[in-house]
């Protein structure tokens, strides 16, 4: 998700510096208070909060009055979750007459951290505000903190009446009904509509059925578990095996108001998800999970916001705080191991998947992700050993289980060996009959053996109408006509895969094949120069070259492809 960068970032910097700014920061610390302040942009340009954190750092010693500088630091000290020198410098901001929204945000998530619930009103009522959602509930748990628990529900009944804000009015009243001992009211406010909402994420299901554990409704809240969103997952399980042994059920992570605004800011970062930028959310998440450093929602949230980013290091480092003996560490470690990849530790990244893997062979899980690790690695025959183990320890494959066999089969297929390949995606169909990726895998493996074109034809289309705007799919469409010597029918199709994937090296390339095809051989030239800029792979720019060298007809007749039909005898 593309996303605007934070106001104090100039556009020109990312020119200036590139996507990776590590040389400028290396030699902006002898020119002084701007060269800092220009290496702390270039850092944020990159979203490398760890340096942007040092350079800001810098440039506020040498210039503690420039509130941008100061602003850009405690952004930064926020970013990285150190709420107490960020909460320091939002007050030095304020000091110096400008206050804003962030500063605000960072003041009231020291006070949070401190537990000082009635600064956080006082801050409220000095006329801060950090918008309609997030200032009810922090009022509504900064009342609750302070005992005043009718004051409390009020705010959150005030959300409640707030058209398009009832579910999170309703999912934090049920928290505080829950803490004070009346599960009865919890569980009306989580069942009342709106909030199913609430109930239909994994956060609200648990929630809802430790609350009717707590009723003594343990077969209701285990029926609620039993819900798709459970299937195969560690947490549900443990929450699970509490409810059958007839033990205690705490509701997780809740204890006192303290982690209830926790709750707050990671209900706001999950609003905010869909509809911000990536770095502007990152800021309630990190908040969330250092007010609540047990909380596994918000500590995967925040890594995923960084990963969007670009930051895998940083991510990786965040899905290490996850402590072995809780439920999800199998699911951080899996992501930790996908975020070392993207980051070029990609030796660290498999030798982690495969610890894993070893420790708990039969974690259906655990060894499709080293599967996906060793595919991802190009090291297609261990891939299959380890998608094999996964399908041995089905005892009779879902629907579900589909992506394992498309797995397997594009490993097989990888190493040479169709046969199995096609038959590893028959049985992906088989499971999930209008898969597209495997429809357009297996129908484009088939175009481009030239076997079973018709029916390798009729899977493409069937994927297209499934995901019409994916550009690679499209291609495939396009690309079995041309196959198919349907030369004039593949070229609105190629010509739309192209815009849908503009800078792909191999959907420019067929483009470039099909407009040969049509007797457009300049645009044809045209295109697979621009293919070749785009970084196909070695095999296919020798192929490319060669084409601009000979021009297609000479290479397909030297791979013993028959020549194109003459302008107007089948190709236009």
């Amino acid at each position: 998700m593309s996303s605007p960068r934070p106001a104090f970032a100039f556009a020109f910097l990312a020119f200036a510096f590139g996507a990776h700014p590590n040389a400028a920061l290396a030699e902006a610390g002898t020119s002084g208070l701007a060269g800092a302040y220009l290496a702390a942009q270039a850092a944020v340009s990159a979203a490398d909060y760890r340096a942007a954190d040092i350079w800001f750092t810098r440039a506020a010693q040498l210039d503690s009055q420039n509130t941008d500088i100061l602003r850009g630091a405690m952004i930064a000290a926020l970013s990285l979750g150190d709420l107490p020198r960020a909460g320091a410098l939002a007050q030095s901001i304020e000091a110096l007459g400008a206050a804003e929204q962030n500063t605000t945000l960072a003041r009231t998530a020291l006070l949070a951290q401190q537990k000082d619930y009635a600064a956080i009103l006082g801050l409220q009522s000095a006329g801060a505000t950090l918008g309609p959602l997030l200032d009810p509930l922090l009022a509504g748990w900064a009342h609750i903190g302070l005992g005043q628990m009718n004051d409390g529900l009020a705010q959150f009944d005030q959300l409640i009446a707030t058209k398009g804000l009832e579910g999170f009015g309703l999912h934090h009243k049920s928290i505080a009904l829950a803490l004070a001992g009346n599960f009865d009211g919890a569980a009306k406010a989580l069942g009342a509509p709106p909030a199913g909402f609430v109930l239909q994420s994994r956060r609200g299901t648990i929630l809802f059925a430790q609350v009717l554990a707590n009723l003594g409704q343990r077969a209701e809240a285990a029926a609620v578990l039993q819900r798709p969103v459970g299937v195969g997952d560690a947490k549900v399980a443990m929450v699970l095996a509490q409810i059958s042994s007839g033990a205690a059920v705490p509701l997780s992570g809740f204890e006192d108001a303290a982690s209830g605004i926790a709750e707050a800011f990671y209900s706001v970062a999950s609003a905010l998800d869909e509809d911000t930028s990536a770095a502007y959310t990152l800021l309630h998440a990190r908040i969330a999970s250092t007010l609540r450093p047990d909380d596994t929602d918000a500590i995967v949230r925040t890594a995923d916001l960084l990963e969007r980013q670009g930051q895998y290091a940083m991510a990786a480092d965040t899905y290490s705080l996850i402590a072995q003996d809780d439920p999800d560490f199998v699911t951080a470690e899996i992501g930790r191991a996908d975020a070392l990849f993207w980051a070029g530790r990609e030796t660290e990244s498999l030798d982690l998947l495969r610890a894993l893997a070893a420790e708990r062979p039969d974690d259906l899980d655990v060894q499709n992700a080293l599967g996906n690790g060793l595919r991802r690695a190009k090291d297609f025959t261990a891939a299959i050993s380890a998608y094999t183990s996964v399908i041995d320890l089905l005892e009779t494959p879902i629907p579900q289980n589909w992506a394992v066999f498309y797995s397997r089969g594009i490993a097989y297929e990888q190493t040479g060996n169709f046969a199995r390949a096609e038959a590893d995606f028959r049985q992906a169909l088989a499971l999930n009959p209008n898969q597209p990726s495997v429809l357009n895998y297996l129908g484009y493996s088939l175009v481009d053996r030239g076997e079973k074109l018709d029916e390798a034809l009729g899977m493409i289309k069937r994927a297209v109408a499934a995901q019409p705007e994916a550009g690679y799919i499209v291609d495939s469409l396009a690309w079995a006509y041309f196959r198919l010597g349907r030369f004039a029918e593949a070229l609105p199709p190629m010509e739309r895969a192209s815009l849908l994937e503009p800078v792909d090296p191999i959907v420019t390339d067929h483009l470039g094949d099909v407009y040969w095809a049509n007797g457009r051989k300049r645009e044809a030239q045209f295109q697979w120069r621009r293919a070749l800029s785009y970084g196909p792979s070695e095999k296919d720019a020798a192929r490319i070259r060669l084409k601009l060298e000979l021009g297609l007809d000479e290479v397909r007749a030297q791979e013993g492809d028959p020549p194109f039909p003459a302008i107007g005898q089948g190709g236009l």
